[in-house]
């Protein structure tokens, strides 16, 4: 079993959380570490299995229904000072430190100072010359997305205790390698709150939590999605909790999910309102909001573009077009991109159709100018040129497409 485990590829395109769980079950995982301590690619591929477990586009049952969960997470990190610095290796440990930070590790049944003591001890690994090194040599355009966002993120989960009181924020950008969501991890009195009640879809990014300021607490009561799941909410369903101010306090009440959990037989538990401090609320939302070390480029360019389409729409709609989905390309991270709907008419007085509506991609890929020059640019063209000229149909009517001339995608491959 020990040669079939090392040769099995452990990418998340191969092994979800389910069949990780699987594998290290059926290989008696701890018991072949016992036996081959000294095996850095046996180490290797067994952090890689606990990083699919604990994995956000994963269930959370996966990982803490692995009895042997703790056991493994000790040997990889006690172990970890064996492995080569490999770009690989780097990744795999920051992504266990995410996790045992803010992610669905933080909820299993840690001894006491355990997980802060593994925390400390990953913290220290890579800091070390050697291992913070590990991605100078990357070659080619993903490993080096991969290096930097080892760069951007390697000392994240490490800023703040393992343990912390009240509401903590953390904008947590998985590995893109994995193709990890960017994510806003809310965690309550140190727990997690999304892998701990919902656990069938990772945290909403911070672009639609953050930037539309919906954590803000008013005197309004406003009832906030926090997650969805992976499918629909029309399928499985989503998370959602009312925000209200209470003088100086901030309340969170009448959260609303899914009847029952994922792993469990019986019905869901009702969640208890949660009451925080309004003046460490407000500071903790607003260090969140203005926090962005997590980002790139072209995630940033994708943020200006749109708030500068939120601030001014008439870009758009001097085009017949209305603004759809912005932000960066699943294949290419660094590149970013924008929608928009394209009905005709209604600039020109006639009435909106959705039927005959045609949706169009434009793709801005990083130019290595700052981000907020790029932006300005691709708010500039929108102004002086029909999008339509530039951009490329991908979905809508395939009927009223083609009989305004534009090519349909499958044409265009």
């Amino acid at each position: 079993m020990h040669t079939e485990l090392v040769a099995f590829p452990a990418s998340s395109r191969s092994v979800g959380s389910a069949a990780a769980r699987r594998i290290a079950e059926a290989s008696r995982l701890p018991e072949l570490l016992e036996r081959h301590p000294f095996d850095t690619d046996l180490l290797a591929r067994a952090g890689r299995l606990l990083v699919r477990m604990g994995s956000s586009r994963g269930e959370p049952t996966d990982l803490l229904d692995y009895c042997d969960a703790l056991g493994v997470y000790d040997s990889v990190v006690t172990r970890a000072g064996l492995l080569p610095p490999t770009l690989d290796n780097a990744a795999m440990l920051l992504s266990l430190a995410l996790d045992l930070s803010s992610g669905t590790g933080v909820l299993l049944n840690w001894p006491p100072g355990r997980r802060a003591a593994l925390l400390e001890s990953l913290g220290r690994l890579l800091d070390e010359p050697r291992w913070a090194a590990a991605g100078a040599a990357a070659s080619g355009a993903e490993q080096r997305f991969r290096a930097d966002w080892i760069r951007r993120t390697g000392r994240q989960p490490f800023k703040r205790p393992a343990t912390s009181g009240g509401l903590r924020i953390e904008v947590v950008a998985g590995d893109p390698a994995d193709r990890e969501p960017v994510e806003t991890r809310i965690i309550v009195d140190g727990r997690p709150v999304v892998p701990a009640v919902f656990g069938r879809g990772p945290a909403h990014s911070p672009e639609y939590l953050l930037d539309n300021g919906l954590l803000r607490a008013g005197t309004e009561p406003r009832e906030v999605q926090l997650a969805k799941a992976h499918c629909t909410e029309g399928c499985c369903g989503a998370l959602y909790v009312t925000v209200r101010r209470d003088a100086d306090q901030v309340v969170w009440e009448n959260w609303r999910r899914p009847q029952t959990v994922p792993g469990s037989h019986g019905p869901a538990p009702e969640l208890p309102a949660h009451r925080f401090d309004a003046s460490a609320y407000d500071a903790e939302t607003a260090r969140a909001e203005d926090d962005r070390p997590w980002s790139w480029p072209a995630r940033t360019t994708a943020r200006l573009i749109k708030a500068g389409l939120v601030e001014k729409p008439e870009l758009l709609s001097r085009w017949d077009a209305r603004r759809g989905w912005i932000g960066t390309g699943f294949d290419d991270p660094d590149t970013t991109v924008v929608t928009f709907l394209y009905v005709p008419g209604p600039a020109a007085g006639r009435p909106e159709r959705a039927e005959e509506s045609v949706q169009f991609r434009w793709v801005v890929p990083d130019d290595g100018t700052p981000p907020r020059a790029q932006a300005a640019a691709a708010l500039r063209r929108l102004a002086e040129e029909d999008p339509k000229s530039y951009a490329r149909v991908c979905g809508g009517s395939r009927e009223r497409a083609e009989e305004l001339g534009f090519p349909w995608p499958d044409s265009t491959r």
